[in-house]
């Protein structure tokens, strides 16, 4: 059994994932984390080895944080598909335009500045991807079950994808300065079009 830790780990990660998501990996000194959390660069190399097995941690716990994120807006959410998904997408909206920056989707950033020297990134990414897609289709199927949608059982895989990529697509949108009336814009025609593919 590891030996506990000294520090509050929590805080370190979310000090982490700070400069990680704005300066990016390579940009990133694990100095310049133990300056903002606190902590020494010895606690922080023991206790994770290297700075890419703090990143990992870091990238888990978002992926992790985005899953639990959709999951609360489209699995728990009463009201038709259409609203589903336009509530999803609006959460994505809020999500990426708080930052002043527009600095994106961790994961996608990361996919994109590591998937090719780091494979594990890609890995974490498309199991997180594929968790994105089996809750919008619990949504479709349960549309099924209720008599509000007709699709059939192979599509409903490719239209809970499809979902998620426009989701995906408004995040990288919002980086090029993007309008919030644009992105919900797109998001509105976007989950009518999907309701309407998927009409009983």
């Amino acid at each position: 059994m590891g030996r506990p830790r000294s520090f509050d780990e929590e805080q370190l990660l979310d000090c982490a994932q700070e400069i990680f998501w704005t300066t990016g990996y390579a940009a990133t000194r694990v100095e310049d984390i133990g300056r903002l959390s606190g902590l020494g660069n010895g606690s922080i190399y023991g206790a994770y080895g290297s700075k890419l097995g703090l990143f990992l941690a870091v990238f888990g716990r978002y992926c992790e944080g985005r899953v639990r994120m959709v999951d609360s807006v489209v699995g728990a959410h009463r009201g038709t598909f259409e609203d589903a998904v336009a509530n999803y997408l609006d959460a994505i909206i809020a999500d990426c335009t708080i930052h002043p920056d527009r600095r994106g989707c961790l994961m996608l950033n990361s996919i994109t500045e590591l998937g090719s020297r780091h494979p594990e990134v890609v890995d974490i990414g498309s199991r997180t991807l594929s968790a994105l897609e089996e809750i919008v289709r619990a949504r479709v199927l349960q549309g099924v079950s209720d008599g509000e949608l007709a699709v059939p059982d192979d599509e409903g895989a490719s239209l809970s994808a499809h979902i998620v990529l426009v989701s995906q697509g408004l995040i990288q949108l919002s980086r090029t300065g993007a309008s919030t009336d644009k992105l919900h814009t797109i998001a509105r025609t976007s989950s009518r079009m999907s309701s309407l593919l998927a009409a009983a």
